[in-house]
C-alpha cells in the first residue's frame, strides 16, 4: 500500500504557518490529508505474508482438483480403449504394464495431467516456504500477530488431526485476538469508523483480516489431497 491514487494536494507548510493560498478552511480537507499520509504507511510484513499464503493455498487447491479430474479422465480413457480393443471372438490377454504406461503417457501428454500435478507441487512448496518465513518475520502491529496465527492455523488444517494439542489452543488465541481487534475498532471515534477501510492505516489492516469466522477458524477451501 505504498502508492495511492489520492490526488489531494498536501498543504505547503512554511516556518510560521501555512501559506494563505493553501490554507485549509474545513475539517474535511484536514481529514483528506490525514488519509493520504496513512496510505503511505507500510503494511505489516506478516499481513503481506498472509496474503501471499492465501494466494498460494488457493492455487494449490485449484490445481489439486484439476489434476484429480484429469487423472480420472485418463483412467476412463484407458478403460474405454481396452474395452474397444476386445471382441467377442478375440479373447486377448490383459494389457502388459509397459503397454499400459505407454498409453497413459500418451493421454497424459494430451490432457496435461503431469503439468497440473507439477504446478500443484510448486504451489504447495510456496505455502511451506511462507510457513517457514513466519518463524523469522517479526510482527510490527496487532494485525501482524493475527496474520501470523492465521497462517499457522491454515497450515495446521493440512494435518491429519487438528483436534489435539496445540491446535484448539491456537484457535482460541486467534479468536481472542480477533475479538479484541473488533472491540478496538468499535471504540474508534465515529468519524474514524466512517473512513474507508483502506484509509485507516493499521485499523484497515485489522479489518482486512476479518474474513475468518468469529470463532477463529479460517474460512477457506480445503486441500483435497492433504485434508
Amino acid at each position: 500500500m505504498a502508492d495511492s491514487d489520492n490526488t489531494t494536494a498536501l498543504p505547503f507548510v512554511i516556518q510560521g504557518g501555512r501559506r494563505k493560498s493553501c490554507a485549509v478552511h474545513d475539517d474535511g480537507a484536514v481529514s483528506d490529508v490525514v488519509h493520504a499520509v496513512r496510505l503511505l504507511a507500510p503494511i505489516d510484513p506478516c499481513v503481506v505474508l498472509l496474503q501471499e499464503w492465501e494466494q498460494a493455498h488457493h492455487m494449490a487447491v485449484v490445481l489439486c482438483r484439476l489434476q484429480q479430474r484429469l487423472e480420472i479422465r485418463i483412467r476412463n480413457a484407458l478403460r474405454a480403449s481396452e474395452a474397444s480393443g476386445r471382441t467377442e471372438n478375440d479373447q486377448q490377454s490383459a494389457p502388459q504394464p509397459a503397454d499400459h504406461q505407454t498409453r497413459w503417457d500418451e493421454i497424459d501428454q494430451e490432457v496435461g495431467y503431469s503439468r497440473a500435478r507439477a504446478a500443484e507441487a510448486q504451489a504447495v512448496e510456496a505455502e511451506d516456504e511462507i510457513l517457514d518465513a513466519v518463524a523469522t518475520t517479526p510482527s510490527q502491529s496487532f494485525a501482524g500477530v493475527i496474520a501470523k496465527l492465521k497462517i499457522i492455523v491454515g497450515g495446521g488444517e493440512n494435518m491429519d488431526d487438528t483436534s489435539a494439542f496445540p491446535w484448539p489452543q491456537i484457535q482460541s488465541v486467534l479468536a481472542d485476538l480477533q475479538a479484541l481487534g473488533d472491540r478496538g475498532a468499535d471504540a474508534l471515534p465515529a468519524d474514524s469508523r466512517r473512513q474507508p477501510t483502506e484509509d485507516r492505516g493499521l485499523d484497515g489492516e485489522t479489518n482486512r483480516l476479518r474474513a475468518s469466522k468469529s470463532d477463529g477458524t479460517i474460512a477457506r477451501e480445503s486441500h483435497p489431497r492433504r485434508s
